[in-house]
This record gives structure tokens, sequence and C-alpha cells, in this order.
């Protein structure tokens, strides 16, 4: 599971995609018509991959691309586009771009490509520590002898500690780099979260689940290592 925002003008191919990945490849994903508000979107969220149309109104995606990587962005970035020539294809990897998809697509092809720069190796689909084990895929988080069925935003949050271990998140944090863009939520919907969360690992019959998620007062939330 990664959270991706897509930046396309063309309504229909968006909605398809994003669809796409939301429902077979179980991502959180944001969508942008155009790139002055994907600028915006960037500078408030945290994203795992970008997926950005070359062409469209007002600034480019290989503009926008430029822009970002001037700021320092390092998040992979995958071109869609309609275009092919070589000169082409030089011109988005030297904006900083990490791949490029040409139009019209297979959505297979393009989950393969998503896969690829996300580059997330067995370790980050089944991540442990602390005791605990995550299955992303099947949203299920396993302490001890016991095993709990997690919801999108609750495996989203699990999964983001345990890729960081010892590691200490504000809810604010937990915002940007978990919850999608479109989703009103709040720093109080980070903390009904987790105690939602914290009432499944108190209930499972599991000691070490009680204890997994810990809370430091004025700093945020992190993962118990026991080991």
């Amino acid at each position: 599971m990664a959270k991706l925002l897509l930046v396309d003008d063309d309504v229909e191919l968006a909605e398809n995609t994003r669809k796409w990945l939301i429902q077979v490849e179980n991502h959180h994903v944001d969508w942008c018509e155009n790139a002055e508000d994907a600028a915006q979107m960037l500078g408030q969220f945290k994203y795992d991959l970008l997926i950005f149309d070359w062409e469209m109104p007002g600034m480019s995606g290989v503009e926008l691309c430029q822009r970002m990587r001037s700021r320092g962005l390092k998040t992979p970035i995958l071109f869609l586009t309609g275009r092919s020539a070589i000169e082409d294809v030089e011109t988005g990897l030297e904006s900083g771009g990490d791949d490029y998809l040409k139009k019209p697509f297979q959505l297979r092809e393009l989950s393969a490509r998503c896969k690829a720069l996300l580059r997330r190796p067995e370790a980050l689909q089944t991540v442990s520590d602390g005791g605990a084990r995550l299955e992303v895929e099947k949203r299920l988080l396993k302490v001890g002898q016991a095993e709990i069925s997690l919801t999108r935003l609750e495996c989203g949050f699990v999964e983001h500690l345990l890729r960081y271990p010892g590691r200490c998140f504000s809810a604010a944090e937990i915002l940007k780099a978990v919850y999608p863009a479109d989703k009103e939520s709040s720093e109080e919907a980070v903390r009904a979260l987790v105690r939602g969360l914290r009432n499944k690992l108190s209930g499972c019959g599991e000691p070490l689940a009680a204890e997994l998620l810990t809370t430091v007062p004025g700093a945020g939330y992190t993962i118990k290592n026991s080991t």
C-alpha cells in the first residue's frame, strides 16, 4: 500500500487509472487536473510515487518535475506521454523523471511500472518489528498468536510506523503521510484512529499486542521494539 499523486487533465483516463490503482493495487491515490494544483499538494502532503501527464494546459508535467526536483523532492516520478521520440524521452528523464509510459497503455503495464518505481522489496510487503508482523496486501497484523484485521487507514498507519523503526510521528505527520488529501481529516481524526486501533490490539487477547503501540507525550506515536 502506497500513497500516490496522479496529475492528468484527461478526466476519463485519470478516473479509470485512479480506480485501478485503488481497487486493484490497494493504493491511496490523490488526483489533480493541473500542475499548479499539484505543486500545492506536494507542498502539503508526502507521496511514495508521482504520476505526471507530460502535456497539460499551463505548466507541463516536465516543468512540474523540474520545479519539484529543484526544491529537493526525491519522490519517484513516472511520466504518461503520447511522445515516443528518443529526444523527448531524454528530455523527460533529464528533467528528473524516473520512467515514462507511452499512451495508450494497459493498466497492468502501469501497475508493473509503479511497482518497479516503488521498489518495494519483500521486506516491505511483509513488515516486521517489535514483535509485530504486518502482511500489507492482506491488511493483516500478526502479534504473537493473534491475527488482527485492519482497515485501509489502520494498515497505512501501522505500515508507516514499521517502515521507520525507532522514529516517532506526530498526528500532523501521519495526516500528511497516510491520509488521502481528499479525505476531510484532522489531527483529531488521527487520534480517533489510534484509539480504535488500541481497542483492537487490547481486545485480541494477546498481551504483546496491547503493548505494541506507544504514545510519546508531546511527540507522537511509535511501535514498541521488543527486540
